[in-house]
């Protein structure tokens, strides 16, 4: 849906992990610059034990190519499989 909203082909994504506390402070505010996050292109499915049992197991997905504010495409608790 994200795709046909900005009328793009593809759209590549990024996702910052985060506490719950973070994720929601980010989200609101529409930035990540001033939450503590580890940024990847691993989705939240893939996402790996280490960052997950680090506390930062909330994420958000924003378009690879963003600035400030960012455009937020998803976001929520990441679960390990």
């Amino acid at each position: 849906m994200y795709r046909i909203h900005c009328q793009a082909d593809d759209v590549k994504l990024s996702f910052a992990y985060m506490t719950e506390k973070d994720a929601c402070d980010a989200v609101s505010e529409r930035d990540i610059s001033n939450v503590i996050c580890t940024v990847s292109d691993v989705s939240p499915a893939a996402l790996p034990a280490n960052t997950f049992d680090a506390g930062f197991n909330w994420f958000i997905a924003y378009p690879c190519i963003s600035s400030t504010p960012i455009d937020v495409v998803a976001w929520g608790k990441a679960i390990r499989a």
